[in-house]
């Protein structure tokens, strides 16, 4: 037997051991300055939990626990020379692995711990430096893949848990894991999670609505790329309070301050949730004055001009058409006007003489909106909304052709699609309007017959009834005998319904079924003048005088205007 074995063996299980009073490397006290206390703290400034963290950049990031951040409104950082720092944002997060990279608001440049080149391979001698204790020395007993080419450690040595998210040093002193406890709580080792994958976390736009991200109250780091932030700083809107959005909005501002996006998006915040960041008139006044000068910085910073004219023209414009009381010269329609004048002036967009439409509109210049929508539909961004624009504008303007209308509203169904899509239907329905006007009854017929189409039969009792009347005067009598029992069979209560049929039936010469017909009408409306004229006419046409002028008396005196001629020829 060798004598020796036992010595070595005895060797190797000593040096596996924490060992606290061998004599600390030189870095040490150095790096010892690196190591921190995080502190989290909720929404009423009551205490969290606090666990260890360190810096690894002299600017101030840090990397700690994602679980102590886990509902947290704030939190500090306390070094080992007992100086509270704040953490200003979060720069990345996995709660997977349960660790979080922030930084922390530093005046000067501060001490950091230089991160491992490459991962430690096992065996390796590590040293643990905890916040406020003194240093432990072990080994790497197991490496294991975490993702990529991060990796895993199992170390030698046990740890309490007040000693969690310590640094782990290799013999140089660059830091390669943070302190993990034995999740079996049998506490004969620890572990080490990548130091340089922690530091590798970072937010994407993505990220904006993940959860783990949603749960820390404290703000996140913006994208490096302004564009990329610039989007962030979009989808959050919807999930901020107003106060908490402009907040997030100055940030933005003072992260990019050459960004010109992030001006223009705070003025249209000032402008739209006045009401919500101010109680009084005088506040929100100054919201408006701080728009106004945020509108400023961004044309200022904006290259394109043009763009930058309209942006502000839109806001203008929204504020004047949404609140007729403001006077500021700088927020009537006037100024809107002024502010897409510049844009058209700088460049002559579809998109920019579409906004001067909608002004002109606003401010009742029927002719001048229809020009400018009419330069819209002259360009290649023409579409069914521009057409309908232009139709809205026209049909205000005195002594229009009517015609003219119905061209458009023909752009406006043509432009929508073929086949003509189920939306096309209001349109279909407002040019039967028109064409009844020029008395084209069989085009409106067509146009009753295609809205009933679009909407698959689901028609009221007054469609029919109207279609019934286009029917009649383009000679359709018993396609409008059809139309009109339709509309009764939908409502039997409508007395107008059955004075309409005895008026077809006396056009097909059925006078029998159309004086059944008005006697109905009249049991609902017995003063019902039109009803006793067309009595009268279907009792003429039964040679019935006596009785037909006693019907049509019996009109006049329920006020008929049409009755009097028929008195004349037939009553005299």
């Amino acid at each position: 037997m060798d004598m020796n074995k036992p010595i070595l063996y005895m060797l190797a299980a000593f040096l596996s051991l924490p060992v606290a009073a061998q004599k600390a490397p030189k870095w040490m006290d150095k790096s010892m300055k690196a190591v921190l206390r995080v502190t989290t703290f909720d929404k009423n400034n009551n205490k969290i939990n606090s666990t260890g963290g360190f810096f690894v950049t002299e600017t101030g990031e840090a990397l700690s626990a994602y679980s102590l951040f886990n509902g947290a409104a704030k939190a500090t950082v306390t070094d080992t020379e007992g100086k509270t720092y704040p953490v200003t944002y979060i720069i990345g997060a996995d709660d997977l692995y349960d660790v979080i990279r922030f930084k922390v608001a530093v005046q000067k440049k501060v001490p950091f711990l230089p991160l491992a080149a490459d991962p430690a391979p096992e065996g390796s001698p590590v040293f643990m430096m905890p916040y406020g204790g003194t240093f432990l020395q072990g080994n790497v007993t197991e490496v294991s893949k975490l993702k990529d080419s991060y990796s895993y450690y199992k170390l030698s040595f046990p740890i309490e848990k007040e000693q969690t998210n310590s640094p782990l040093l290799l013999a140089g002193g660059q830091v390669f894991a943070l302190t993990q406890e034995d999740a079996s709580g049998k506490k004969e080792h620890s572990y080490g999670v990548s130091a340089t994958y922690v530091n590798s976390l970072s937010m994407s736009t993505a990220d904006v609505f993940n959860t783990v991200y949603t749960r820390v109250g404290i703000r996140k780091m913006w994208p490096l790329d302004a564009e990329q932030a610039a989007v962030a700083l979009f989808l959050q809107a919807a999930s901020q309070d107003a106060a908490t959005y402009l907040e997030t909005l100055n940030d933005f501002v003072a992260t990019f301050p050459d960004a010109a996006d992030g001006y223009m998006s705070r003025a249209s915040h000032y402008v739209n949730k006045r009401a919500e960041l101010a109680a009084d008139a005088a506040g929100q006044s100054a919201c408006l004055d701080m728009a106004n000068a945020d509108i400023l910085k961004s044309i200022r910073l904006n290259p394109n001009k043009g763009e930058a004219y309209y942006n502000r023209a839109k806001l203008i414009y929204a504020v004047a058409a949404g609140d007729t009381s403001i006077t500021s010269g700088d927020w009537t329609m006037a100024a809107a006007l002024l502010a897409v004048d510049n844009a058209i002036q700088t460049e002559d967009l579809p998109a920019y003489r579409e906004l001067e439409g909608n002004i002109y509109f606003f401010v009742e210049d029927y002719p001048a909106a229809y020009e400018s929508y009419m330069r819209v539909n002259d360009s290649p961004s023409a579409s069914s909304a521009s057409y309908y624009s232009a139709v809205e504008a026209l049909k205000r303007i005195p002594g229009v052709q009517i015609s003219h209308i119905i061209e458009l509203l023909d752009s406006v169904i043509v432009r929508m699609g073929v086949p003509v899509p189920p939306q096309a239907a209001p349109y279909v329905l407002e040019r039967v309007e028109y064409k009844t006007q020029l008395s084209l009854y069989a085009e409106a017929v067509e146009d009753y017959n295609l809205y009933h189409s679009l909407t698959e039969g689901k028609v009221n009792d007054s469609f029919y009834f109207f279609r019934e009347q286009a029917k009649l005067q383009s000679g359709d009598n018993d396609g409008a005998l059809l139309d009109i029992r339709q509309a009764i069979s939908m409502n039997e209560q409508m007395p107008d319904y059955y004075a309409e049929e005895a008026a077809v039936l006396v056009r097909m010469q059925n006078y029998d079924d159309a004086l059944a017909s008005v006697q109905k009408a009249l049991d609902l409306a017995p003063d019902f003048g039109a009803c006793y004229r067309i009595r009268g006419i279907c009792l003429i046409r039964g040679e019935k005088k006596p009785e037909a002028c006693e019907a049509f008396n019996k009109a006049a005196e329920l006020g008929d205007p049409l009755v009097a001629r028929l008195i004349r020829e037939h009553c005299r």
